[in-house]
């Protein structure tokens, strides 16, 4: 019988090798002991990540809201590079971590170290690792993964046998202004469903006071007249901010652009942008004057390269501390499993802290995003450093 895991293994083997045959022997051969345990590494994440964040979910609205099998699994295929680019990242922290703390508990760390190596030398392999890595979960993330997610929400509803259009949107905010940067009009919406503004409030300005008040419950946009339909509602003409006369109108059409329609077809998740639709979306933000959700996409867009680059970061720690702890002789995959759960906790939570505080407005967001990356690679230059 033939043994078609060792076949498989032997020719994904056979095929890294060719790879990297003009690398050092060295780095060959510690690349090799990497492979492994960063696929069994990248499997058991996958699993966790689907097991826990959809799996479970889409089993629940097969049984409850007659979701058929068929659309449950083309969902899970559709949602899993979004789950990569989470998985990819924790994988790199383990695969390196076993890999090191098995070479150091062969003694084959201390051989080379006594053969005049240093332990920089050592972990360059690794580092190859994580900058693959990174790579591989920056073109999930950024190519892959926000089509893949639309397109998985998009066929979730079909299923259900709700409308295929997933944009749904609170608190839309849109400012609109003159050549000479004077505000014109203000436009808020309550909601965005079903490509209807809902409880709309539009105020207009002349020379930088409030001219006229206009509510109304609907509002849509109209392609065809470039200009917005709303529905019942009511016009307040103003003076000195007191109301001065009323006129109630069933349907009025408003001229001001389609910016505000724009920004509510804009993903409330960011994942379900790449970078070019960031950029669109923050310039958007920028002109509606909405300061908050800007400053959130501006830390989201940093978060697009530091996320990927969280593999380098945990190749380097998980390498370095599987070499500078004597204690992990004899360790086991459980206790190298546990460990890098630990790490994850703290890095994820100190990238959270950072991230709201950048979010909030009170760092700067490139601070904000970077930081934890910052302070890692700190952590893992002292550590390298305490090892040789």
């Amino acid at each position: 019988m033939i043994d078609y895991k060792s076949k498989a293994y032997y020719l994904v083997r056979k095929y890294i090798d060719k790879i990297i045959k003009f690398l050092p022997l060295l780095d060959r051969w510690l690349i090799s002991e990497i492979i492994p345990p960063l696929i069994f590494s990248v499997s058991s994440f996958i699993v966790l990540c689907l097991s826990f964040g959809e799996l479970l979910y889409l089993i629940r609205m097969v049984i409850n809201s007659n979701l058929p099998w068929s659309i449950a699994i083309e969902i899970l295929f559709l949602k899993l590079p979004g789950y990569l680019t989470i998985a990819l990242p924790m994988a790199t922290l383990l695969g390196c971590l076993l890999a090191f703390s098995k070479l150091y508990n062969n003694s084959e760390i201390k051989a080379l170290t006594s053969l005049g190596i240093s332990c920089r030398r050592i972990l360059l392999p690794a580092i190859y690792i994580g900058i693959i890595m990174s790579f591989i979960t920056f073109s999930f993330s950024n190519y892959i993964a926000p089509n893949s997610n639309l397109k998985a929400d998009s066929i979730f509803r079909k299923g259900l046998g709700q409308s295929s259009d997933i944009s749904f949107k609170r608190d839309i905010i849109y400012s609109q202004f003159d050549n000479e940067k004077n505000l014109e009009a203000l436009f808020y919406a309550e909601e965005y469903k079903d490509k209807v503004m809902h409880k709309l409030t539009l105020v207009e300005y002349d020379n930088g006071k409030q001219n006229r008040l206009i509510l109304a419950k609907e509002g849509k946009w109209k392609v065809d007249k470039k200009e917005w339909l709303l529905s019942d509602g009511s016009i307040f003409y103003l003076d000195k901010n007191e109301a001065k006369t009323k006129e109630n109108f069933l349907q009025y059409s408003y001229n001001l652009g389609y910016g505000p329609f724009m920004i509510a077809k804009i993903p409330n998740n960011s994942n379900n942008m790449n970078l070019n639709q960031a950029y669109s979306a923050l310039e958007l933000y920028n002109l509606s004057g909405n300061l908050k959700e800007e400053n959130r996409l501006k830390v989201r867009i940093q978060e697009k390269f530091t996320v990927p680059l969280s593999c380098l970061v945990f190749s380097i720690i998980g390498s370095t501390l599987a070499i500078r702890k004597a204690k992990t002789r004899g360790s086991g995959q459980s206790i190298a499993f546990g460990m890098s759960i630990i790490l994850i906790l703290i890095y994820y939570t100190v990238s959270f802290l950072f991230s709201a505080l950048g979010v909030s407005g009170t760092l700067h967001p490139i601070v904000a995003a970077w930081a934890p990356v910052g302070i890692f690679l700190v952590g893992s230059e002292y550590m390298i450093r305490q090892s040789s």
